[in-house]
């Protein structure tokens, strides 16, 4: 059981830095053809391109804010080491893998936006809804709010009896 535990481990670890380096190619494509140009239509008049550094918290709430940059950093590294956490303290049983992804989702956007925290002091944003007002995101913001989308989905109507800080439904009996 060790050994399935400790490869589903390096499985779900070369998943995350899949993700992250999806994540980070798409900045860097960003980054080089995007910076100081123009809006470009993907499709036009729903989702277009654009280039915007994310000083922020998600979506931009609290952009300017000073110290804000730290703050970010410091909440984001809590809330990984709790994701993580929890992602190992899950049971191998099957049925868990449809907490472990959404939490592998959660991980990896987590991640790739630190990256980018850390490394430029902002977070690299390039997609924005045109027919309805909403914040510019990348693909790191998609990964956390699909992830977190699924996992609310999954523990409230799915995975009703996952451990949650320690607990089940079968140690309350």
């Amino acid at each position: 059981m060790h050994n399935k535990r400790s490869i589903s481990f390096i499985i779900y670890g070369i998943d995350a830095a899949v993700l992250i380096a999806l994540d980070q190619l798409v900045k860097f494509w960003a980054i080089a053809n995007l910076q100081g140009q123009p809006e470009r239509p993907l499709i036009q008049g729903f989702l277009h391109l654009t280039y915007l550094e994310n000083t922020g918290a998600a979506f931009g709430l609290l952009a300017g804010f000073s110290g804000a940059s730290l703050l970010f950093t410091i909440v984001k590294l809590v809330i990984l080491a709790l994701a993580i956490t929890y992602f190992i303290k899950l049971p191998m049983e099957p049925k868990f893998i449809m907490l472990r992804i959404p939490l592998l989702l959660v991980v990896s956007g987590g991640i790739g936006n630190l990256i980018d925290r850390i490394r430029l002091g902002h977070v690299v944003d390039m997609f924005v809804f045109r027919f309805i007002d909403f914040p510019v995101f990348n693909v790191a913001d998609i990964y956390v709010t699909v992830g977190v989308i699924m996992f609310g989905i999954m523990a409230l109507f799915v995975v009703k009896d996952a451990p949650l800080f320690g607990t089940t439904s079968k140690d309350k009996a």
